[in-house]
């Protein structure tokens, strides 16, 4: 449970550990518990690492609220195969292109099918409900879709694509984040942020105009970020961010990323993840 009138981030899986008692994957899941004492799980990684992890730090995963999926990548829902063991069936809320089976081609690498896995898709329909835009699911808790993408602005979404062949593009617009209220700004959490650093910012900005944001959790996608991009990164960062602001960048966000900002930013202000890491922010 959280500590009274907290918000806790729990990383339950990630790419890097942050305790030696936890596992790691190519993947993502993180536990919010917020100061009501409900528990919301966001994503699942790759496989059942999640559960495992949980278990090793004494956290059961029964009872949750519900599970917020940020997009249909496999490393985001292939833990959903084991969604039977979490027992109290809660409700899947995600942007219902999820159910998209892609493909990703990478020079070098053989073809990668990128969809949710059977087993996951079959265990989650009966629970699924589609979200569109600004969904508020929970006390300051939203999930939010639709993140329109300013012309020119730098959306990581090259080498999806929905045929085997290489052929259609996928704009991955079912890409969606987190954002919770607390009293020093608005938390942000996202799973890889295809939809474009600068545009979930903008959007969450849109949302909360009088608000700053105090924390951007999660994989950033930025590891093949040109200086150009991370520069109009950094730049709105700092116009948006609050005076204690933390960016916590983990899976995907690239280490020369995480550089970049620490240069802008300073070391306290710029965290690595890792599975077992928990954040907590006064509510």
């Amino acid at each position: 449970m959280t500590t009274a009138n907290n918000l806790k981030i729990t990383i339950l899986t990630d790419d890097t550990v942050a305790s030696e008692t936890c596992l790691c994957e190519h993947g993502l899941s993180v536990l919010i518990e917020l100061p009501n004492g409900n528990r919301w799980l966001m994503d699942t990684g790759t496989s059942d690492i999640y559960l495992e992890n949980a278990r090793r730090m004494g956290i059961s995963l029964e009872g949750l609220k519900g599970i917020t999926i940020t997009h249909g990548h496999d490393d985001h829902t292939g833990g959903l195969a084991f969604y039977n063991r979490i027992k109290t069936d809660p409700p899947v809320y995600a942007h219902p292109y999820i159910w998209h089976k892609s493909y990703q081609f990478r020079n070098g690498q053989p073809v990668r099918v990128t969809g949710i896995p059977f087993h996951a898709r079959k265990n989650i329909a009966p629970h699924f409900h589609p979200v569109n835009h600004t969904v508020q699911l929970d006390d300051g808790f939203y999930l939010m879709t639709d993140i329109p993408h300013k012309p020119g602005s730098y959306a990581p979404t090259a080498g999806n694509f929905f045929n085997e062949d290489a052929t259609g593009p996928v704009p991955l617009i079912d890409d969606a984040s987190m954002a919770v209220r607390t009293s020093k700004g608005i938390v942000v959490i996202v799973g890889c942020a295809h939809a474009g650093y600068t545009n979930i910012l903008e959007a969450v900005h849109k949302e909360f105009p009088d608000e700053k944001i105090t924390a951007i959790i999660g994989g950033l996608h930025l590891l093949n970020a040109s200086e150009a991009v991370l520069a109009d990164c950094v730049a709105l960062t700092r116009q948006l961010k609050s005076d204690d602001f933390v960016f916590y960048g983990g899976h995907c966000t690239g280490t020369h990323a995480l550089d970049y900002f620490r240069q802008a930013f300073g070391d306290q202000a710029i965290q690595p993840l890792g599975a077992g890491r928990i954040i907590e922010f006064s509510a």
